[in-house]
């Protein structure tokens, strides 16, 4: 296992003691945050990349990963304060002894699936827009990554139309060349 595999499983542990800290219900809202989140980044990065590149003179794809990224995590944590309320009323069911240990159960194993699927829509979102060399030959060589955001493609109907052309014309262009290869 590689160092950046170890990075990744080390932030996916974070998300599962995230969730077995708070608990089910604000771990389910923050999972609806991460599908909201990742459905309205989509809609709003690119115009917020534009923006960003015009005030710090970044490049198109920096400061796309950027804003995606920056937009993701404000409507998730948005998302999740929302329900935190949530939960905050519902705590006098939760505080019972037998509820309270399945609730941080049923947490941390929601949160678990969080951390991967949020990781997976970055991996898949940097795929698309490369960062730099280092980082890419890294995400090539992982072994989880894959499996993440291969994961993280049940959302792949929420992503803008730009994205999936870009996916279909890779598709096409590396089944070309199995072709060719074969």
């Amino acid at each position: 296992m590689s160092f950046f595999d170890l990075v990744v499983v080390i932030i996916i542990g974070g998300f599962g003691l995230f969730g077995l800290w708070f608990g089910l219900i604000h771990t389910l809202g923050s999972l609806a945050g991460t599908v909201l989140g990742v459905y309205l980044a989509a809609r709003f990065y690119e115009p917020l990349a534009g923006w960003l590149m015009q005030f710090t003179g970044w490049s198109g794809n920096f400061s796309k990963v950027i804003m995606f990224i920056l937009a993701f995590i404000i409507i998730n944590r948005l998302v999740g304060l929302g329900f935190w309320f949530v939960d905050k009323i519902l705590s006098i069911i939760t505080r019972l002894p037998f509820i309270k240990s399945i609730n941080r159960l049923l947490g941390l194993a929601f949160g678990l699936f969080e951390g991967a699927l949020v990781l997976g829509i970055i991996f898949y979102f940097i795929a698309h827009f490369p960062l730099s060399e280092w980082f890419m030959t890294n995400l090539s060589e992982s072994e989880i990554a894959p499996s993440l955001t291969k994961m993280a493609s049940i959302l792949w109907p929420l992503l803008p139309d730009a994205l999936k052309t870009v996916q279909t014309t890779v598709d096409s262009a590396v089944q070309s060349a199995v072709d060719i290869v074969k």
